[in-house]
């Protein structure tokens, strides 16, 4: 397996992840806490109750922080929480972490995690599930299957000093709904666009009534110049897949993100013009602008863009579910999005994105 260790420049997160196909070889593991003198050593349960044996793609994340996460915020991120248990554990400068057994994997998975005073600690750990937003609230029998497919497991594993939740206990959350969503796209890829503006400017420029936009981008220049007034930004073919989209609220609540465990750079990076005034973007499916005017007036599900500026940046990880039990590797994409100051010179559009050959 390849797995692999991040630590942020400042020192205050280091990231351990790795992801495999099925979450039911991890019910069985656990945190095992030692000490080179000691004879004696921790092994504490990730899952007690034997939740993660209903399988799952399952991403594991290990976190050293400063203080929790707030576990409102920790939904937002990874989905909604269906298991937690919290460990006070005493450690040492040289203490050191693994995580065994793991069914069919023969190595040892360190955490590797550094810079440690001696002292008490919090090791909090939670089980969340992310289902599709299209998917969300009650299923036909027919679709549970595909939904359990798409949807995805975290192992949030967070070790913070003990006396932090007594030193910070005002800690609110600042993640939102509108940072994350998390749902499944075609092949025709999506837009994300400032409805209202782009609305009005498609009336300007082609007139009212009935359209089909996606034939219209292709035969003009409208979708070239809604991309040059930053009313949209495209994703143009897509590996048809669930994909993360995630916006921070700011740059500090950024570093919460643990995209570094997916790779160090990108797969692929778009850049787009963003309107100076626009604060939200829709997320809407290429396919349902062949029904213009009625795609802008359905309510898609929107993401926040925080900050100033006339840049986007559209950055796209993969992190790759590791074959077990015979399943074979699966990606686990997320697109982050970051507002940057300035107006960018060119427009990088993101075409014919492939995750999966």
């Amino acid at each position: 397996m390849n797995t692999r260790l991040h630590t942020y420049p400042d020192h205050e997160h280091s990231h351990f992840g790795f992801a495999l196909t099925d979450s039911a070889v991890l019910a069985e593991t656990k945190v095992i806490i030692s000490n080179p003198e000691d004879t004696q050593v921790l092994q504490l349960d990730i899952d007690p109750e034997r939740r993660l044996k209903d399988g799952r793609k399952v991403s594991i994340v290990a976190k050293q922080m400063n203080a929790p996460l707030d576990r409102k915020e920790a939904t937002i991120l990874y989905g909604e929480e269906f298991g937690f248990v919290q460990y006070t554990v005493n450690l040492r400068p040289e203490s050191t972490f693994t995580l065994a057994p793991i069914e069919g994997i023969d190595q040892s998975i360190q955490l590797n995690w550094a810079n440690l005073a001696e002292g008490e600690y919090e090791l909090r750990i939670s089980l969340h599930i992310k289902t599709p937003r299209i998917a969300e609230g009650p299923l036909e029998p027919e679709r549970q299957a595909m939904v359990k497919y798409a949807q995805v497991v975290t192992v949030a594993i967070c070790l913070f000093p003990a006396d932090a939740m007594q030193m910070n206990p005002g800690i609110k959350a600042v993640w939102t709904r509108e940072n994350h969503v998390f749902d499944g796209y075609g092949s025709g890829g999506f837009i994300l666009a400032d409805l209202p503006r782009m609305a009005k400017r498609v009336e300007e420029l082609i007139g009212s009534g009935n359209h089909n936009l996606i034939e219209q981008f292709g035969e003009g220049s409208l979708s070239d110049t809604l991309l040059d007034e930053g009313l949209m930004a495209i994703v143009w073919g897509l590996t048809p897949w669930c994909y993360s989209i995630f916006s921070a609220p700011d740059k500090a609540s950024g570093l919460e993100l643990s995209v570094d465990k997916l790779g160090d750079e990108p797969l692929t990076t778009g850049l787009y013009r963003v309107h100076a005034e626009s604060k939200q973007l829709s997320i809407v499916p290429v396919n349902e602008l062949a029904y213009w005017p009625s795609c802008a007036e359905k309510e898609w599900p929107v993401i926040d863009i925080a900050g100033e500026g006339e840049t986007l940046r559209m950055d796209l990880y993969v992190q790759i579910c590791e074959s077990v039990k015979g399943l074979h590797e699966n990606p686990l994409p997320s697109f982050v999005l970051t507002r940057c100051e300035g107006r960018p010179e060119e427009i990088i559009p993101l075409i014919d994105v492939v995750v999966v050959d």
